[in-house]
């Protein structure tokens, strides 16, 4: 090969090499997989780009992840196969049986300097344990403060808002126009942590999270269904928020959403607007500020709800609007500039009061199941993946005015349950999917007193599997439930003549063991475990209990981490009493 056939070579080399950098870059594979129900809880995040990516353009701003129940993931990348790959593995693992959302922006840059065109956002779920849909009422409380009137509690966001792995409750209060944050102790709820006013709202009704500022803390969004206000909380930390920052929407907000849906790498919020008959779009100025909403007239009327995910596999958020005068599911696409266009309408023959989205069928495409409040009902609507929507599939009610529905896989069984709240017939119904999207007609019944208005979906216990808290608006009491038989549990009716702590069994133990133990007088009682170097673990009982027997579950692979075989200790303490144990982990 002579020189001048050399130079051409290499000259086309060049052209060819930047041809290729030159290309703005598009995602072509994703893992974990999208819409997926049973990601690892330790799953690494990876996007796969058709060029090479410029890795100083990949940061916790335009790569960003998201989990319904943990907030804000922090982590760390790493750049694969000549930077085509983008690998993110979280610092700690999810929690179980939450909804996670991986978000890229416009901010990404191949090596060629090209941005890429439109942001790119991704949704799966995390691994839940077995469970079981037939949970226990373990515990009510009182939200109303002692001597307060009636004060309607609408609705529960759980949420770990103080950064200790563990799912708080902010739940929304209409009459007394405010939401009262309750700190998760690792078994219950006993103590509210604070109260914040919404002065410029009137029912405040729907809540969501995200992070707007982007300073790695969970904010909060509140609709308010009396009147045109979105409320927003910025969060100062430790659960914390600063007072309230409204903004016009247009009229009875009953229905909030989140997400970049202009990908630009913040997180922008849709309300829908019953009264007002629209939705409204409120572009984050990217700290946490937002635009003047803009609103737009769906062809459905009387939007109620809505939530945002991809329904047709090209990376952009859509908009599911359930449709309360016009008894329907419309589906608006997003064009991933912040704008939606209308794509499909399914009738389903009752109002739907709220909605949820996820993967109801496992054909890998998001679905829409709906509380039909007339119609006594819920209603199932299958996407097709590529925009479309099935017609609707209804099931039964026991119970009367269902107004709430909320998914997950409670039975960890690999599909997603549903949970029905019914305002009229006080209580909460489950139903078990089959694995095909298929419910029976005759769900499982669990309590509330008067009205069951909302239900929250999370591992409260933090045992792996997915536990309820219930609301019921008329009586203003919080229901935790507890799914199996993990949790603090009455062992004995009888009275102990001494305080003891038992040895745990089994011992060695992987991953579960129970610790028994006797409480002779009422008082405050606490269980931790700890390491072999004295560092707590988790706190397993931190109440104050009634004399008895009482028996405790600790996993291994639950609270912060997987933890490795070896010495731990647990040591339980009362005001009178204490007391420490070893036991053996073996993997």
């Amino acid at each position: 090969m002579n020189k001048f056939t050399i130079c051409i070579f290499a000259f086309c080399i060049l052209i060819i090499t930047g041809a290729v950098y030159a290309q703005a870059p598009l995602v072509t594979a994703v893992s974990p997989q999208r819409q997926v129900i049973n990601a690892d809880r330790s799953s690494q995040i990876i996007a796969t780009f058709n060029t090479a990516i410029d890795p100083t353009t990949i940061n916790n701003l335009t790569f960003r992840v998201f989990a319904k129940l943990s907030g804000p993931v922090n982590g760390s990348f790493e750049f694969l196969n000549g930077n085509t790959q983008v690998k993110f593995t979280p610092a700690l693992p999810f929690l179980a049986g939450e909804w996670i959302t991986v978000s890229l922006s416009k901010g990404i840059r191949s090596q060629g300097n090209v941005a890429m065109e439109k942001g790119f956002v991704w949704q799966f779920w995390s691994k839940a344990g077995t469970g079981t849909l037939q949970q226990s009422l373990i515990k009510s409380i009182p939200v109303r403060r002692q001597g307060e009137g009636h004060i309607q509690c609408y609705g529960a966001l759980g949420m770990d808002f103080n950064n200790d792995r563990l799912t708080d409750l902010a739940i929304v209060n209409e009459i007394s126009k405010d939401f009262r944050v309750y700190l998760n102790n690792g078994v219950n709820f006993d103590t509210m942590h604070s109260i914040y006013s919404l002065p410029a709202g009137n029912f405040p009704s729907p809540s969501e999270a995200a992070d707007f500022n982007h300073d790695g803390k969970v904010d909060i969004v509140i609709g308010n269904a009396g009147n045109n206000i979105m409320s927003l909380f910025i969060a100062s930390g430790n659960a914390v928020f600063q007072p309230e920052v409204p903004h016009t929407a247009a009229n009875n907000v009953r229905g909030v959403a989140v997400g970049d849906i202009d990908g630009d790498g913040d997180d922008d919020i849709v309300t829908a607007n019953r009264g007002g008959s629209n939705i409204s779009i409120f572009k984050n100025n990217g700290n946490g500020t937002f635009a003047a909403a803009v609103n737009i007239n769906t062809v459905g009327n009387g939007e109620t709800a809505v939530m945002l995910t991809d329904a047709n596999n090209d990376g952009i958020l859509d908009a599911f609007i359930g449709c309360y005068s016009s008894r329907e599911i419309v589906l608006l696409l997003g064009d991933g500039n912040g704008s939606f266009t209308f794509s499909a309408r399914s009738d389903i023959i009752g109002s739907p009061w709220a909605i949820a989205v996820g993967d109801i069928n496992g054909d890998g495409y998001p679905d829409v199941a709906a509380a039909l409040s007339s119609y006594n009902r819920i209603g199932v609507v299958f996407g097709n993946g590529s925009g479309g929507l099935s017609a609707v599939t209804t099931y039964n009610t026991i119970g009367t005015f269902p107004l709430a529905i909320d998914i997950g896989d409670l039975d960890g069984d690999n599909d997603l349950d549903l949970i029905a709240s019914n305002y009229s017939g006080g209580n909460f119904n489950v139903y078990n999917n089959t694995g095909s999207g298929v419910f029976s007609n005759t769900p499982h019944t669990l309590p509330s007193s008067s009205s069951g208005s909302c239900i929250t979906v999370h591992d409260r216990d933090n045992d792996g599997d997915l536990d309820l808290a219930g609301i019921d608006e008329i009586d203003d009491i919080l229901f935790i439930f507890n799914n199996g038989v993990t949790g603090i549990n009455p062992a004995s009716q009888e009275i102990p003549e001494s305080f003891n702590l038992h040895q745990n069994f089994p011992n060695p133990f992987n991953p579960n063991t129970k610790i028994n133990y006797d409480i002779v007088t009422k008082g405050k009682v606490v269980l931790k475990v700890f390491d072999i170097l004295g560092n707590e673990v988790q706190t397993l009982v931190n109440e104050v209990q009634e004399p008895g027997k009482y028996s405790a579950e600790f996993s291994a692979s639950s609270g912060n981490n997987y933890l490795p075989s070896g010495v731990y200790y647990y040591r339980l303490d009362t005001d009178v009493y204490s007391e420490t144990k070893s036991m053996i982990l073996l993997k």
